[in-house]
C-alpha cells in the first residue's frame, strides 16, 4: 500500500447539515448499468442527530486529500452503539437514480426514442437535463411508435430500455453533484487520466497507486446471432437478420436464434443481431486486478502502463469495481474494527447479489478495490437483466377515437383503445398504438369484419405477452351496453344487429330464433336490400308467402318465365293495366272467360279479325242484335241499312306503356387467392433466399412507398491526385507514340513541356515527370466516379425509383488547372485539407441536385441513400464525411440537402430517411499534422477530423490496406475493429492507384553507411560493403529488381583533416541503388475487388469497361484471380514465385533514402505504423 493511506482522509460532506460525522470505514460497489452503494460506517460525538432530516439529502465521500470521491443522496441511516462519548452511525449513498426503483407505474409512450422516453421519466423524478447526458453516436435509437411501462419500476424501466437497445450508462462524480450518463459505443467513456503503472503485490511499498494485481481470462460465448420476426404489413417478406464477428480463429459454430425479433424492418433487425451478438461476447475477454488506486470509477477507461506483458498495456473499460476503505485513527473508544467492517461489507456484498467475502486479516487501514474490465474496443453492451414485463391472459379496454366519430380505423380495419389501467389517456384517437382486431375468417379480399365502434368494451390480447403488442379478439357487453334483446327470455335467439352511424336510430339485423315452434329467421334492413345471384335461386315456401312492397315493383326477365297455380288467381289493379306482346299471346280457358269494361272494349288487328264461336255469335248494341247460329243469321233492329251509307264507329286506340327496367343490385368484387405459406430458409439455399428476399422487399417497397430513393456518391480524392489534371496529362502518359506524325509528336512534347514532362526515350516515353497532381495518372476513386451512374446528366428510366448523382471531390492540396498547395499536402489541414474538403463538398452535391432536379421534372425524392468512396487522406475526408451524414439533423449536409432544396415530403426525417448503403477506403493515411508545433504525421492525433465509424453506420464498410507500404510517415489508420479490412500486395498508390502506365526508379533501398578505406582494407572487404551485399541478396530473393539492376555503390564522402603521422585513409558512402521499370497495372486489382464488393450492396456503377486503364496484362491475370478470390473469402496464396514476380515488377519501392527537396520524406520503417480505430474525443459532437 503506497505511503499516503496510512494519513486519515476519508470524508463524508452532508448537504445542508453538519452531523460532526468521521469516517471509519465503508465499502461500496458500481458497475455498469446499475446504481451504485456506499455502506458506511460512521462515529460522531453527537449521539442525538435528527436521522430522518439527513435522509435524501445530497452528499458526497472523499477518498483521497485532493477531493475525489463519490457523489450521492443519503437513502438510508441508522445509530448503532452509544458510547460514552462517540456514536456509532451507519449510512448508505447512493445515486439519484437508484429512487426510481421505489416508484412503480403502468403507462404508455408513443413515437418518442429511448432517450426521449428515459428523459422523460428522469425529469419525472427532478433527474433535470443538467444531470444526465446522453452521448450517443450519429445513429441514434429511432423513435419507438409504442412502448409500454407495465407493472414495473422506473428504475426496472429504464434499464430495459437501455438493454433492449444496447445503450450502456454510468455515472460522473463531482464534489457537488453527480452526471448520469448514457452512451452506445466507447465514445461515452471518458479517461482516467494519466496511465496507472503496475505493480505486483510483493509487499514493497509504492510512492503512488498502483494495480497489484491484473489477470485475464477468456470463456466461450456465443458465436453468432439470427433473428426472425414478421410483419403483418409485409407479409411475404423474409424478416429475418443475423450477425456474425469478423474473425479468422476457429470456433465451435454456437448460434444465438430466437423469434420474435422485435422489430418490423430489415436495418433494424440487423442492429439488434448485431447488439445481441456484441452482448454475448463482451466479456469473452474479462479482466479481474486489485489495487489502491482512488481514482478508479466504473464507466471510465483505465490507461494500463509497466505490465511485463506489453499488450496489456493499453486502455480498459472498468465494468465493475467494489471499494473499501478503514480508516481506524478517527476511532478512540471501540477496541475493534474488524467485525464491524467485515459486517459492513458483506451486506454491502450481498445486496448487490455478490457473495459473502472472507475477513482479510492483512487489511488494516487504508483504501483498496478490486475491479473488472474488458478491452477499451469492446462494445459494452449490457446484459438483458431487466426483462420485459408478460401479460399471461387477457384484459379488457375500451375503444376510442377522435370527438365527433363512432368509427374510427384505419386502412387495416386497426382500432384504438384505453386500457383501464392508463391514468394518462385522453380518451381519443391518441390513446394507444393501433390495434389489429380478430376475425372469425380473413382472407385476401374476403372474409368477416365487424369494426368495433368508439365506447364499446373489448377483450385484448398480447402477442408472446409483449404489452407493447396487444391485439383485440372480442367485444363485450357490460351494464351499460345490454344484449339487443333482454335475457334469458330470448336465450334461443342468435343474431347480427347494428346500428346506424353517425346518429343511430336505424338499424340492420340478421336473427334466427332457434325456440321450438317459433323458429324463425328475421331479417331487417334499414334501407336498402340488393342480392347478387350467379346463377339458380330456388324457393319452397312451405305454407304462405305474403309480399307487401310500398313503392313500386321492377322485374326484367331475359329468359322465359313459367307460373302455374293450382288453384284460383286473384288480381286486382286499381288503376290500368298495361300489356306488350313482342309477337303471339295465347290464352287458352277451360271454361268461360268473362270480361267486363265500364266504358269500352276495342280490339284492332292490323290485317285479320276472326271472331269464332261454335254454336252461337251476338253482338248486341243499342236494343240491335246480329246473331249468327245454326239456324242463320238473324239481324233484328228498327231499320236494317245495306249500303245506305253512313260511317263505322271508331274505338280509343292502344295506348300501352312500356315497363320501367329494374335497378341492379350492388355488386362487390371476388377476392384473391391466398400466398401459400413460405417455406423455412433452412430449407433453401442461401443465395436462393437472399435473392427472394430482395425481390420481395422491392415489390413491397413499390407497393408501399411513394417518391424515390435519391442516391449520391461521393468519391474523395487521395493527396495529389487530380482527375482533372491527370487527364490534362494523359496523353504524356501514353506508350505507342510511335502512332503519331512528326507535327502531331512535337505538338504533345511542347504540351508534355509545360506541365514538366521532359527527356524522352528512345521508346518515346517521358523519363522525368513532374512530382505532382500533373505527374499521377487517375488514382481508383477517379475511375469508380466515372463509373458510377448519373441521372443529373441522362434522364431517369420512367419506370424505376431510384435515380443517382454523383460528386468528385478534388484531392488533398490540388486544385484542377491550378497549382498545387504545398502546405495542405504536406499537413492536410489548410484551404484543400481533409476537413476543408469535407465542408466544400454540400455545395458541390447540392449543384448536383439542382441538375438532377431540372433534368427529371416530374420525380419526386423521398429518401437519400450515400455511397461513399476515398483514398489516402481523401479516405480520411470520406471517414469524417460520413460522420456529418450521421448526424441526426445532417450536419453540414442540412442546408444543401433540406427539404425546400429537394421538395421532400413534409415528414421527411434526416435520421429515419437518410442512410448510408456503402463506404469503400484505400488505404486510409490521415496524417493530419504541424510540424512547426512539434506535431507529425506518425502519431495518432488528427485534430478536427472525426475517423471512427460506428459498427453500424453503412450496409457495408471495406477498407482495402496496402500490404508492403512501410514509410516512416505513411501511419495507417484502420476501420477495424467494427468493419472489414482487406490487405492486398502492394505499397500506397498499388492500392489506391495513379502510378504512372510505366516508369523508372533509381533508388537508395539501404541506409548510405561510412566506411573508412585504408591501404590494407579497400572498400571491397568493408564490412559496410559485405553488408550492402548481404542485403542486396535478401531483395533479388524477393524479387528486386526484376529486369533491371541491383547493386551495392560507393561514393567518396566529405574527408576528415589528417595528422601527420596517420595511417591514410578515405571516407566513402556505401548504400544498395536500384534501377529498374515499374509497371502501374496492380492498382487494377484493388479496383476490380472494391467494385465487385459495392456492386454486390447495390452500389450503381457501370461494368469495368474494354479499356487500356481498366485491362490487367496477361501475365497480372492468374495473380489477380487468386487475389480476388482471396478478398471473397477464399484462402488462396500466391506461391513464391507469384510473390516475386509482383515484386519485381509492379510493386513500386515507395520507401527508400533518397531526399525530397533535402528531406527524407520516403524514409523506410521496420514496420509500418497501424493505428486501430477508436471513438475520438469531442465526437460525437
Amino acid at each position: 500500500m503506497f505511503n499516503p493511506a496510512n494519513q486519515a482522509h476519508f470524508s463524508l460532506d452532508i448537504e445542508g447539515a453538519n452531523p460532526d460525522f468521521k469516517v471509519l470505514a465503508f465499502t461500496g460497489h458500481e458497475a455498469l448499468n446499475q446504481p451504485f452503494r456506499f455502506d458506511i460506517e460512521l462515529v460522531s460525538e453527537r449521539s442525538r442527530l435528527d436521522l430522518e432530516s439527513l435522509l435524501h439529502k445530497p452528499a458526497f465521500l472523499a477518498f483521497t486529500p485532493d477531493g475525489r470521491g463519490v457523489h450521492g443522496q443519503v437513502f438510508g441511516i441508522a445509530v448503532g452503539e452509544i458510547g460514552n462519548r462517540l456514536t456509532h452511525y451507519h449510512l448508505t449513498l447512493v445515486p439519484r437514480l437508484a429512487y426510481l426503483g421505489l416508484r412503480h407505474n403502468q403507462r404508455i409512450f408513443q413515437h418518442l426514442s429511448v432517450p426521449q422516453i428515459i428523459g422523460q421519466v428522469l425529469e419525472d423524478h427532478g433527474i433535470l437535463a443538467d444531470a444526465y447526458r446522453f452521448r450517443l453516436g450519429p445513429k441514434a435509437p429511432p423513435p419507438r411508435d409504442y412502448c409500454t411501462q407495465y407493472d414495473e419500476s422506473d428504475l426496472h424501466f429504464i434499464s430495459r430500455l437501455c438493454e433492449e437497445e444496447g445503450l450502456h450508462f454510468h455515472f460522473e462524480h463531482q464534489p457537488d453533484s453527480h452526471l448520469l450518463v448514457f452512451g452506445e459505443d466507447a465514445s461515452a467513456f471518458p479517461k482516467l487520466g494519466r496511465p496507472v503503472a503496475y505493480l505486483a503485490n510483493t509487499g514493497q511499498v509504492a510512492d503512488e497507486p498502483v494495480i497489484k494485481r491484473f489477470g485475464l481470462r477468456m470463456e466461450a460465448r456465443t458465436l453468432r446471432v439470427t433473428r426472425r420476426d414478421y410483419f403483418f404489413e409485409k407479409p411475404r417478406l423474409l424478416m429475418e437478420a443475423a450477425h456474425t464477428p469478423q474473425d479468422d480463429l476457429p470456433q465451435p459454430d454456437l448460434e444465438d436464434y430466437d423469434y420474435p425479433g422485435r422489430f418490423s424492418d430489415r436495418d433494424r433487425g440487423r442492429r439488434l443481431a448485431r447488439q445481441a451478438q456484441e452482448r454475448h461476447r463482451r466479456d469473452y475477454r474479462l479482466a479481474d486486478g486489485d489495487s489502491d488506486e482512488p481514482r478508479l470509477v466504473s464507466g471510465h477507461l483505465l490507461s494500463l502502463s509497466d505490465h511485463p506483458k506489453p499488450e496489456w498495456n493499453d486502455l480498459w473499460l472498468i465494468t465493475a469495481l467494489h471499494h473499501e476503505g478503514k480508516q481506524p485513527q478517527v476511532l478512540e473508544e471501540f477496541a475493534s474494527l474488524d467485525s464491524a467492517i467485515d459486517t459492513l461489507r458483506n451486506s454491502a456484498t450481498q445486496a448487490l447479489g455478490l457473495s459473502a467475502s472472507q475477513p482479510d486479516g492483512d487489511f488494516k487501514q487504508g483504501y483498496r478495490n478490486r475491479f473488472q474490465a474488458i478491452p477499451w474496443d469492446v462494445p459494452a453492451r449490457p446484459d438483458l437483466n431487466h426483462p420485459k414485463p408478460r401479460i399471461l391472459g387477457s384484459q379488457t379496454a375500451v375503444v376510442t377515437g377522435p370527438k365527433g366519430e363512432e368509427i374510427h380505423c384505419d386502412r387495416h380495419g386497426r382500432i384504438k383503445v384505453q386500457f383501464h389501467w392508463d391514468r394518462e389517456g385522453q380518451a381519443d384517437e391518441h390513446t394507444s398504438c393501433w390495434l389489429r382486431v380478430a376475425s372469425s375468417w380473413a382472407g385476401n379480399a374476403y372474409g368477416a369484419i365487424a369494426i368495433p365502434r368508439i365506447g364499446m368494451e373489448v377483450l385484448v390480447t398480447f402477442l408472446e405477452g409483449d404489452p407493447d403488442q396487444p391485439l383485440v379478439t372480442g367485444c363485450l357487453y357490460h351494464g351499460v351496453h345490454q344484449p339487443p334483446y333482454e335475457l334469458p327470455a330470448h336465450k334461443t335467439r342468435t343474431l347480427l344487429k347494428t346500428d346506424s352511424s353517425p346518429g343511430g336510430g336505424g338499424y340492420n339485423e340478421l336473427r334466427i330464433e332457434d325456440r321450438k315452434g317459433q323458429e324463425q329467421i328475421y331479417v331487417h334492413a334499414q334501407r336498402d336490400w340488393d342480392e347478387n345471384i350467379e346463377h339458380d335461386q330456388k324457393i319452397r315456401v312451405g305454407h304462405q308467402r305474403h309480399d307487401r312492397v310500398e313503392g313500386s315493383v321492377y322485374s326484367e326477365f331475359l329468359g322465359e318465365q313459367h307460373h302455374t297455380l293450382h288453384k284460383d288467381r286473384k288480381t286486382e289493379l286499381k288503376l290500368d293495366d298495361h300489356l306488350t306482346v313482342g309477337n303471339e299471346q295465347h290464352i287458352r280457358i277451360g271454361s268461360n272467360r268473362l270480361v267486363e269494361a265500364g266504358q269500352e272494349i276495342h280490339l284492332k288487328a292490323g290485317q285479320k279479325l276472326v271472331i269464332e264461336a261454335g254454336m252461337e255469335l251476338t253482338l248486341q248494341a243499342g236494343g240491335s242484335f246480329i246473331k249468327l247460329d245454326p239456324g242463320g243469321i238473324t239481324v233484328s233492329g228498327p231499320l236494317a241499312k245495306l249500303n245506305a251509307g253512313g260511317a263505322p264507329g271508331k274505338g280509343s286506340g292502344l295506348k300501352a306503356l312500356g315497363p320501367w327496367l329494374p335497378a341492379s343490385a350492388a355488386l362487390a368484387m371476388a377476392g384473391n387467392r391466398l400466398n401459400t405459406a413460405q417455406p423455412s430458409a433452412l430449407a433453401k439455399r442461401l443465395q436462393e433466399a437472399a435473392e427472394l428476399e430482395e425481390e420481395e422487399e422491392e415489390e413491397e417497397l413499390d407497393a408501399t412507398e411513394t417518391g424515390i430513393t435519391l442516391r449520391i456518391g461521393l468519391f474523395f480524392d487521395g493527396t495529389g491526385n487530380n482527375l482533372g489534371n491527370s487527364a490534362l496529362t494523359a496523353q504524356c502518359q501514353r506508350d505507342d507514340r510511335e502512332l503519331y506524325d512528326a507535327e502531331s509528336l512535337d505538338s504533345l512534347v511542347e504540351h508534355c513541356k509545360r506541365y514538366g514532362f521532359k527527356d524522352m526515350s528512345p521508346e518515346g516515353l517521358f523519363e522525368t515527370a513532374p512530382d505532382n497532381s500533373y505527374g499521377n495518372a487517375a488514382s481508383n476513386v477517379a475511375l469508380l466516379y466515372d463509373l458510377y451512374t448519373d441521372n443529373a446528366v441522362n434522364q431517369m428510366p420512367a419506370d424505376t425509383q431510384q435515380g443517382a448523382i454523383k460528386v468528385y471531390v478534388e484531392g488533398i492540396g490540388t486544385q484542377s488547372e491550378g497549382r498545387d498547395n504545398l502546405y495542405s499536402q504536406a499537413t492536410g489541414q489548410g484551404s484543400s485539407g481533409v476537413t476543408a474538403r469535407v465542408k466544400q463538398s454540400p455545395s458541390a452535391i447540392a449543384e448536383q441536385v439542382t441538375l438532377f432536379l431540372s433534368k427529371n421534372p416530374a420525380v419526386s425524392v423521398a429518401r437519400l441513400e450515400f455511397d461513399i468512396f476515398g483514398f489516402s487522406r481523401g479516405a480520411a475526408s470520406a471517414r469524417h464525411f460520413a460522420n456529418e451524414v450521421l448526424k441526426p439533423g445532417g450536419g453540414v449536409l442540412a442546408q444543401a440537402l433540406g427539404p425546400a432544396r429537394l421538395g421532400l415530403p413534409a415528414d421527411f426525417d434526416w435520421a429515419r430517411d437518410v442512410q448510408i448503403n456503402f463506404i469503400g477506403l484505400f488505404d486510409t493515411v490521415a496524417a493530419i499534422n504541424a510540424p512547426l508545433k512539434g506535431d507529425f504525421s506518425v502519431n495518432d492525433y488528427n485534430p478536427g477530423v472525426n475517423l471512427y465509424l460506428p459498427a453500424d453506420c453503412a450496409r457495408k464498410v471495406l477498407h482495402i490496406t496496402a500490404r508492403d507500404e512501410r514509410r516512416w510517415q505513411f501511419a495507417l489508420n484502420r476501420v477495424f475493429p467494427g468493419h472489414e479490412e482487406l490487405a492486398l500486395p502492394g505499397v500506397h498508390s498499388n492500392i489506391g492507384g495513379g502510378y504512372r502506365p510505366q516508369q523508372t526508379e533509381r533508388l537508395l533501398l539501404t541506409k548510405p553507411e561510412v566506411t573508412v578505406i585504408t591501404p590494407r582494407r579497400p572498400l571491397e572487404h568493408s564490412p559496410a560493403w559485405q553488408r550492402a551485399l548481404k542485403e542486396a541478396d535478401r531483395l533479388m530473393g524477393r524479387g528486386l529488381p526484376g529486369s533491371g539492376e541491383l547493386r551495392p555503390i560507393a561514393w567518396r564522402a566529405a574527408q576528415p583533416k589528417h595528422e601527420r603521422g596517420m595511417v591514410p585513409s578515405e571516407r566513402w558512402m556505401v548504400a544498395v541503388a536500384m534501377d529498374r521499370t515499374v509497371y502501374g497495372d496492380l492498382s487494377k486489382v484493388a479496383l476490380r475487388a472494391m467494385h465487385e464488393a459495392a456492386v454486390k450492396f447495390e452500389v450503381p456503377l457501370k461494368a469495368l469497361p474494354a479499356e487500356a486503364a481498366f485491362q490487367l496484362p496477361d501475365d497480372l491475370v492468374p495473380i489477380a484471380e487468386k487475389l480476388l478470390d482471396y478478398a471473397r473469402g477464399a484462402s488462396n496464396r500466391l506461391t513464391h514465385e507469384e510473390e516475386r514476380h509482383l515484386m519485381g515488377r509492379y510493386i513500386h519501392t515507395s520507401a527508400h533514402w533518397v531526399p525530397t527537396a533535402g528531406l527524407l520524406l520516403s524514409k523506410p520503417a521496420n514496420q509500418r505504423l497501424a493505428y486501430n480505430q477508436r471513438p475520438q474525443e469531442g465526437y460525437p459532437e
